[in-house]
């Protein structure tokens, strides 16, 4: 195994995660990539009905939006990759769904593991919100390593 793709969100978990699969990697001697994946930037392009004064993101800032986002993400993982102290880290940032955008990006990035964090999600939050870690088990053929996580 020579490639490690960690995926990161802002949860406070998040240390804990990339400090395992920083671990794992060097203890196998391979590269490992930090990945946080932007939400699909039609999510921020809907015009809402005016809601209490709000009428929804402005498209013409939608772009803007989204690059702040991307600009914030790499500044996230460039912290991340330099708290890890490893010199062998490389940082991704990716948009779109999230469990979609981090399986296409495992495949072209040809990587041997995924390392996943599994946040302790009610089942109602489960339910709303879906579960990133739980789709991609059920759909990638790479191996996972899963860091529980109780935050």
């Amino acid at each position: 195994m020579k490639k490690v793709l960690v995926a990161l969100d802002y949860n406070p978990s998040a240390e804990q995660i990339a400090e395992k699969a920083n671990e794992l990697a060097q203890s196998m001697n391979a590269e490992l990539c930090l990945v946080h994946v932007v939400a699909d930037a039609s999510y921020y392009a809907v015009d809402y009905s005016p809601i209490m004064g709000f009428g929804g993101f402005n498209t013409v800032n939608n772009i803007e939006m989204v690059e702040e986002l991307k600009k914030q993400a790499e500044h996230f993982l460039t912290a991340a990759a330099k708290h890890l102290g490893n010199n062998n880290i490389k940082t991704m940032v990716l948009e779109g769904d999230t469990a979609s955008a981090i399986l296409d990006y495992a495949d072209e990035y040809n990587a041997d593991v995924i390392v996943l964090g599994s946040h302790s999600l009610s089942a109602i939050d489960t339910l709303l919100l879906g579960n990133v870690t739980a789709k991609i088990l059920r759909q990638t053929k790479k191996p996972l390593y899963i860091v529980p996580s109780s935050k």
